[in-house]
């Protein structure tokens, strides 16, 4: 008999340490006044999200998930100041990432129910040269597969290589790179190509191929809307029946998703977000199989808490990923 997998939201024995290892590099980065560096300081966040089953098209089944994530940045060298990426000396630092999510399938597509995970770890290089040149290196290591169970022959690598020049005015840049991700339901080499502008002093519009277009509007200093769409897809390797352990499949997915965010940052280092929107046809793979899940739903809830002192920064290093649309923690979903 097969049986249906429980979802077990924080099946993540590593996640007190993790907690407790930031804490031990917000004390080692004392304090300061103002926020912590939205950008280089160390964070670490949690969501849940949600997509209600809809429909297979011409099928009879339907497909949705509840998910949960968890993610972790921990800068671990930086040389010089970070003011010294002005006068030709170059601001070069090194940060790594972690994250771990779950995806608990519902109703029917799957049988039984999967809960889908990927663990991952990454490393990204930073420079800023100059006010206004930004060049950021990334690879992540992730292992796509079912109940956190751990397979070699399941990693899989993931790179990007990006440059962010913000123009003299302060108020225009671009983004040209290259990554090789799997955003599309499987893994490709694809160009980064975007452009972003300071409307005003409230408002922001930008764009990154292929990830998002995102506009933003700050009522305040501590509260933002942004309207955005953006693509967000991946794979996982899972048994396709609980009997037969030794037989394994892939599921592909690739959602196109308009949503409004709200983003709340609170006096100090914690910011508050909350996404809903709804997702347009999205193209499902299992195995050579393929199919398409009608509209849907989508809600995203979380928190992220940054540590460490904000010292003045470089031009270019001085944006808040979230805001701008453009997260390198989230090239590699």
């Amino acid at each position: 008999m097969l049986h249906k997998n429980n979802f077990i939201p924080f099946k993540l024995i590593g996640f007190p340490l993790l907690i407790i290892l930031t804490f031990i590099s917000s004390y080692l980065n004392a304090q300061g006044y103002y926020r912590p560096h939205p950008f280089l300081s160390p964070m670490w966040q949690v969501e849940g999200e949600y997509l209600p089953a809809s429909q297979i098209k011409d099928a009879s089944v339907s497909n949705g998930f509840t998910g949960a994530n968890f993610a972790m940045r921990v800068p671990i060298w930086k040389k010089k100041d970070w003011l010294d990426a002005s006068g030709g000396k170059p601001f070069v630092a090194v940060l790594t990432h972690f994250g771990v999510s779950a995806r608990q399938t519902q109703i029917d597509f799957f049988e039984p129910n999967q809960n889908l995970t990927v663990s991952k770890f990454g490393v990204s290089g930073v420079m800023a040269k100059g006010l206004r040149n930004l060049y950021l290196m990334q690879g992540f290591v992730s292992m796509p597969t079912s109940d956190f169970s751990i397979q070699l022959n399941h990693i899989r690598f993931h790179a990007t290589g990006l440059w962010r020049h913000l123009y003299h005015n302060n108020r225009w840049w671009h983004t040209l790179g290259v990554t090789y991700s799997p955003i599309f339901g499987k893994d490709y080499i694809l160009p980064i190509a975007g452009a972003g502008v300071q409307l005003s002093n409230e408002n922001q519009l930008q764009f990154t191929f292929p990830f998002n277009v995102t506009y933003t509007h700050l009522f305040s200093k501590k509260f933002s809307v942004g309207l955005k769409i953006n693509n967000f897809g991946g794979y996982n390797f899972f048994k396709t029946d609980s009997l037969n352990n030794n037989e394994w499949s892939i599921y592909r997915f690739n959602y196109k998703r308009g949503s409004v965010m709200l983003r709340y940052y609170t006096d100090r280092f914690v910011v508050f977000t909350m996404e809903g929107g709804v997702t347009t046809t999205a193209n499902l793979q299992l195995n050579d199989a393929k199919f398409y899940q009608i509209p849907s739903a989508y809600l995203k809830v979380g928190f992220q808490i940054r540590f460490g002192e904000r010292p003045p920064a470089a031009p270019i290093l001085n944006f808040d990923p979230g805001e701008s649309g453009f997260d390198p923690n989230y090239i590699v979903e």
